[in-house]
């Protein structure tokens, strides 16, 4: 299953034909015009929201358990520490044991509902996901409800139902499931057609964004920039894209990177805007990469660097964000200059893997947005 990602409202906020903020046509809402619902999430992201990302390793149980490994705690939770550590197989077996025990592990369930989405250490079987989930979802567990609930939105082992859905992300919000409460906001502001239900899905928003929900904090400001279910106020919305850029959410990290750079709701600090937009550059997103090489280019917020400025283009040009500009710029470098944009382009470009292309509002509209927020 996919992992967690932030997720613009743009599509829902503004009517249609409108023109879209000024993020360099950024808008990270899933290809296709499906529904900007958070994918059903990640186990490993219940289990260690506060856990830096590190490189991903092989998942092979042999080739593991022979690497030394730290003491065994006898009071740890054995199921989920070999989860943690890529022990696929292990996790499995212990998460079988706890389930079905007596009483049994609603947590152990969730768990053995993930691995059965994801494949890990199992064969991949959508249905016995589910069947594990909504076991643990009857149990009272809250994170189990909301991923069924996005199982049951998108069809995800069984048959969609959006009713069936909506009742229990109802019931996980009940219990302060940050989640839960994110995607029903999101569902009650595509449903609205009045300015009080409009209210009322912000009302909710900002509960799962005080509870710490990145999206959901990303998603808030979105909503205070432009007016909808709340009063606009630019330098609250800029908070809350702080806030959730500190959890590394790529969306927040861009936007507030754009803000401090033009100092909307904020003082201006082009020095911090160029690192978050390396954060988010770094991690494959192709308006900041974008960004970045203008900054290099200009020497604005970093020393000028017209290689750097080069091999970030031509990554964010791989995804289909144009930049005439900026393909003007490195056409005036000389021979040198160029090749060695060519090695940083493939040094780089190795850390991102299959590059995703950008929408095609991004193609269309990034390099002139981009233009405009960083000339002199």
């Amino acid at each position: 299953m996919a992992n967690r990602l932030a997720l613009a409202l743009c599509l829902l906020i503004a009517p249609a034909g409108a023109q879209a903020a000024d993020t360099g046509g950024y808008s990270p809402v899933a290809p296709g015009g499906t529904k900007p619902y958070l994918p059903i999430p990640s186990f490993r992201d219940m289990m260690m929201p506060d856990k830096p990302e590190q490189a991903d390793e092989p998942q092979d149980d042999v080739a593991k358990a022979a690497r030394p490994e730290a003491p065994v705690d006898p009071n740890a939770d054995l199921a989920f520490g070999a989860f943690q550590r890529g022990l696929y197989q292990r996790a499995f077996e212990e998460a079988k044991k706890r389930a079905e025990a007596n009483p049994p592990d609603r947590a152990a369930m969730t768990l053995l509902g993930e691995l059965y989405a994801n494949g890990y250490g199992v064969p991949r079987k959508p249905e016995e996901a589910v069947r594990w989930y909504q076991r643990a979802a009857d149990a009272g567990d809250p994170r189990a409800m909301t991923t069924l609930a996005l199982a049951r939105l998108e069809g995800f082992g069984s048959k969609k139902d959006e009713t069936a859905a909506v009742a229990l992300l109802e019931k996980a919000g009940e219990k302060n499931e940050a989640e839960a409460l994110y995607n029903l906001a999101l569902i009650e502001l595509e449903r609205a057609n009045a300015p009080q239900q409009a209210a009322a899905a912000a009302r909710r928003m900002k509960r799962a964004a005080d509870l710490g929900e990145a999206a959901a904090q990303y998603a808030y400001a979105v909503l205070l920039r432009e007016g909808r279910g709340v009063e606009k106020d630019p330098s609250a919305a800029t908070e809350w894209l702080r806030r959730a850029a500190e959890q590394d959410d790529v969306a927040a990290l861009v936007e507030y990177a754009i803000a401090l750079f033009k100092g909307t709701g904020t003082v201006s600090n082009e020095a911090e805007a160029a690192r978050l937009f390396r954060r988010a550059a770094d991690r494959g997103n192709a308006i900041a990469q974008n960004r970045l090489a203008r900054l290099y280019a200009y020497g604005r917020g970093v020393d000028r660097d017209p290689v750097k400025a080069a091999a970030w283009h031509r990554l964010s040009a791989a995804q289909g964000l144009k930049d005439p500009w900026l393909e003007g710029f490195v056409g005036t470098l000389d021979e040198k200059d160029k090749a060695a944009a060519d090695a940083l382009t493939a040094r780089w470009s190795e850390r991102f893997g299959p590059i995703p292309r950008v929408s095609q509002a991004a193609m269309t509209s990034g390099g002139e947005t981009t233009a405009s927020s960083t000339k002199q």
